[in-house]
């Protein structure tokens, strides 16, 4: 199925979860990254049990320094 990550489409297994997804793309767990479905920000305890739907929206920012 497809969805958008920060606006690019990413082809992805039927079924993914967030926490999937974020081990497709190279995210490791200790990694400090908010990720948001749509408009909600998605606590990191529930990306195991987040399914991903055909065409949702995903952002994901990713903590740096130095601004």
């Amino acid at each position: 199925m497809k969805v958008k990550v920060n606006d690019k489409d990413k082809i992805v297994p039927v079924g993914c979860t967030l926490e999937q997804l974020t081990q497709i793309l190279g995210i490791k767990d200790n990694e400090p990254v908010a990720v948001a479905l749509g408009t909600d920000v998605i606590e990191r305890e529930a990306w195991k049990t987040t399914k991903l739907n055909d065409h949702d929206k995903i952002t994901i920012i990713r903590a740096t320094c130095g601004g």
